[in-house]
C-alpha cells in the first residue's frame, strides 16, 4: 500500500491507534470507506486490503473494528437498510391498508436497486448470492427491518386486519426472504405486473384476513 503523504502520516498512524479516534467514528469512515469501494468495483467482494487502503490506514485497523470481510459488508448492508426502509415506509400510499401496504412494501423496496450504485453493486450478479447469504443468516438486519416495520405490523393486527396469530418478528423475516427471492433469479426476470400478482395471490392472502 503506497504510504500517506508525510504531513498526514501522524494522523493516520494516530487513527490506527487505540486511542486516536471514538470507536463510533473510526467504524463510520471505515463504513464509507468500504461504500466507495463496493460502487467503485461494481460487487461486493471488496478485499480488506483495499477497504483500509482507502481508508488510509492497515488492514489491522479495519480488523479491530470488524472481525471479517463479511463483517464488513454487513455492515454496509445494514446501514443501506436503515435509510431505504425508512423512506420505503414513508412511500406507502395507504400505511393503514395492510393488503394494499404490503406488496409496496416489497416492490418498493427492491424497486431501490436500480439506479444506485452501491445497491447495484451489492446485487451484481457476482455478489448477489453472496449477500443474500449474508442478509438471510443475519439477525441483525432482522432487527434493523423489525424496528422499522413492527409500528405497521403492529397496527395492522390490533386492526384486525392481520391473523391474530401471527408472531410479527417471524412475519418481517418472512417479508425478507420473499424480498431476497425476488431479487434473484429466476424471479428477477418477472415483470412488475407478474410479482404483484405473485404477491398479491400468496403473501397477502397468507398474512391479511379475509372479510367477514
Amino acid at each position: 500500500m503506497t504510504g500517506p503523504p508525510p504531513g498526514d502520516r501522524t494522523r493516520l498512524t494516530r487513527w490506527g491507534t487505540a486511542s486516536a479516534l471514538k470507536d463510533d467514528e473510526a467504524r463510520r469512515r471505515l463504513l464509507a470507506a468500504a461504500t466507495r469501494c463496493i460502487a467503485r468495483r461494481g460487487t461486493a467482494k471488496v478485499p480488506i486490503d483495499e477497504v483500509a487502503a482507502e481508508a488510509g490506514v492497515s488492514r489491522m485497523t479495519v480488523y479491530r473494528y470488524f472481525g471479517s470481510r463479511e463483517e464488513v459488508i454487513l455492515a454496509v448492508l445494514l446501514d443501506r437498510l436503515d435509510s431505504g426502509l425508512e423512506a420505503v415506509v414513508r412511500s406507502l400510499g395507504s400505511p393503514g391498508d395492510a393488503a394494499r401496504s404490503l406488496p409496496e412494501l416489497i416492490l418498493n423496496a427492491i424497486g431501490r436497486v436500480a439506479g444506485d450504485e452501491v445497491n447495484e453493486a451489492l446485487f451484481s450478479p457476482g455478489s448477489r448470492s453472496w449477500v443474500a447469504a449474508l442478509e438471510y443468516a443475519s439477525e441483525p438486519v432482522l432487527d434493523q427491518m423489525h424496528r422499522h416495520l413492527a409500528p405497521l405490523l403492529e397496527q395492522w393486527r390490533a386492526d384486525g386486519q392481520l391473523h391474530a396469530d401471527l408472531d410479527l418478528r417471524e412475519t418481517t423475516r418472512w417479508l425478507n426472504v420473499v424480498s431476497i427471492t425476488l431479487m434473484t433469479p429466476p424471479w428477477l426476470g418477472l415483470s412488475l405486473r407478474a410479482k404483484r400478482e405473485f404477491l398479491d395471490r400468496y403473501l397477502v392472502r397468507a398474512l391479511v384476513r379475509a372479510p367477514a
